[in-house]
């Protein structure tokens, strides 16, 4: 009589084979079979997966030793055990171990979205879903998500983390529109006036995406806006000379703001502010300009320099009529005139007789001159 004896470890299930045909399987311990022509197969049971095994195979292993489940088209399945994922079950029949009575099987449909339980995907469950079947993002505070499945928007999500099943022919996309306020500057355009003369414009926007739908529908938002706010300027500057827009930054800026902001809506952005920053002229046109700026300050000089001669003219001749009219006064000049050279040369000697004096003074002013 022929026997052999088996070692199962508490890891490992094995069935006995006598000449290739399965006859019983075998638990862990140690077990003598008798024979001739003995084999085994084994398998660790706690890698759970795969259990591959024929249907005579499968027929000599106690049913409680293993689970054999169908996954259908739309459904996924993960199986944990101790409450910890172990295994990733993708569409087909599944053969499983569950000689640990804490293995249980979730299925999971991919219609829905993922339950938080699968969404937070841990570090363990990453490791055993693959990455392909689902998307995973987080939306910061300052942003909103928008749905995608094959290209049709779903919903909108808010800030937090999201995850969803993704399938080839149902993908899953999630795209975040940034809601903070963004300043733009376009600098460097090169424009040409009415008049031909070319000159280089910055110009700034400020500007915050107000719904984020529309705003999904533009392959970017920035450069929607740097666009619009391009044409926009370059129709103005075109349509006026350069003294008219040097003169009227002002009228350029409601232009853009009238032109810009419509348009901008249009994507969901609202527009905050938009204007001139920069108006950079060739350097032979400064040196023009200088000149002519130049010439007309003279000129303006030139113009008050005049009024102020004209008017020190003809207050120099009202005083010489009331001096004519008032010879006394006349007089007194004279006299402040002799004291101001006085007080320069220390004296002044004024010699006058009485025709002299008489001739200094008005007449009448000394009395009758027989006295």
């Amino acid at each position: 009589m022929f026997f052999r004896t088996i070692q199962i470890p508490l890891s490992e299930r094995a069935v006995v084979f006598r000449h290739g045909v399965p006859v019983r399987a075998l638990g862990p311990g140690r077990h003598r079979v008798f024979g001739r022509g003995v084999t085994d197969q084994r398998w660790n049971v706690a890698e759970m997966l795969p259990f591959g095994a024929a249907s005579e195979v499968r027929a000599v292993i106690p049913k409680d030793w293993f689970a054999e489940v169908e996954i259908g088209a739309r459904e996924r399945g993960v199986i944990f055990r101790d409450g910890r994922p172990m295994a990733f079950l993708r569409p087909g029949v599944r053969r499983f171990w569950t000689v640990d009575a804490s293995v249980i099987l979730r299925r999971f449909s991919i219609e829905e979205d993922m339950p938080s339980s699968i969404g937070e995907m841990s570090a363990e469950l990453r490791a055993i879903v693959p990455s392909r079947e689902y998307v995973e993002t987080v939306v910061d505070a300052h942003e909103t998500g928008l749905h995608l499945v094959a290209g049709r928007l779903i919903g909108v999500l808010e800030s937090g983390r999201h995850a969803f099943w993704s399938t080839p022919d149902r993908p899953v996309e999630i795209r975040t529109i940034d809601m903070r306020r963004v300043q733009a500057a376009i600098v460097g355009q090169e424009l040409m006036t009415k008049d031909k003369v070319t000159l280089r414009l910055s110009i700034t926007v400020e500007y915050a995406v107000e719904d984020p739908v529309k705003a999904g529908y533009v392959a970017s938002v920035k450069d929607s806006v740097y666009l619009a706010a391009q044409l926009a300027a370059r129709q103005y500057v075109s349509g006026v000379s350069l003294d008219e827009l040097l003169e009227g930054k002002d009228a350029m800026t409601r232009f853009l703001e009238d032109d810009v902001v419509p348009k901008a809506a249009r994507f969901g952005v609202r527009i905050e502010r938009v204007g001139v920053k920069d108006v950079v002229l060739p350097g032979e046109m400064k040196t023009l300009l200088n000149r002519v700026i130049e010439a007309e300050k003279q000129a303006a000089a030139n113009v008050i320099l005049r009024r102020e001669e004209t008017a020190a003219t003809r207050s120099l001749a009202n005083t010489a009529r009331v001096m004519a009219e008032q010879p006394v006064l006349l007089r007194l000049k004279e006299l402040e005139a002799l004291e101001a050279i006085a007080g320069r040369i220390q004296e002044v000697k004024v010699v006058v007789g009485a025709d002299g004096l008489k001739n200094l003074l008005p007449a009448g002013l000394l009395g009758n001159g027989s006295k």
